[in-house]
């Protein structure tokens, strides 16, 4: 089994991914059109908000399956305030998961993602709790909003360096 190394989500790292959202460390502040914004099917796909709370993941933590959104951008936005991962990769000439490629990063509970339309990513992954979410993706109820594909083998990933106590928690 392969294992690889999250780093902390930032903005630059995750800059051929999409957009992390992230309010600045001081002041009041407000920035407009900070995130892609895709309906590629226009009027047919209404814009889908949902809320969503997910399981805590146990460690050691697996990504088992990568999905993509060929016609619409998917954003999360944490409500809890957990950490949770974020595992992406380009596509292969031929469409598959670019799995060679992946990068696995861990965002803080106050960092929302804007998954770009196409971009192979992990289900979401809560790490040291539970997790609340609201995710906004435009969508049309077909098979073809969600492509989903379950990895052969597992890659494990090490977030020790961006949550120390992971291991630790009951």
């Amino acid at each position: 089994m392969m294992t690889l190394k999250a780093k902390p989500l930032t903005a630059d790292a995750f800059k051929p991914y999409g957009q992390v959202l992230a309010g600045p460390a001081e002041g009041l502040s407000r920035q407009e059109f900070a995130a892609v914004v895709d309906n590629g099917r226009g009027t047919k796909a209404k814009a889908n908000v949902t809320f969503m709370r997910s399981k805590l993941v146990q460690a050691p933590v697996s990504v088992r399956a990568m999905e993509r959104h060929v016609f619409s951008n998917q954003i999360f936005v944490p409500m809890n305030g957990t950490a949770y991962l974020v595992a992406a990769c380009p596509s292969t000439p031929k469409g598959d998961p670019d799995m060679a490629r992946l990068e696995v990063f861990v965002a803080t509970g106050g960092q929302a993602i804007n998954l770009d339309t196409g971009v192979w990513h992990a289900p979401n992954t809560p790490l040291g709790a539970p997790g609340e979410f609201v995710m906004l993706r435009f969508d049309d109820g077909s098979a073809d909003d969600t492509e989903l594909r379950p990895l052969d083998t597992p890659i494990e990933v090490d977030v020790s360096a961006c949550l120390p106590s992971f291991g630790d928690i009951d």
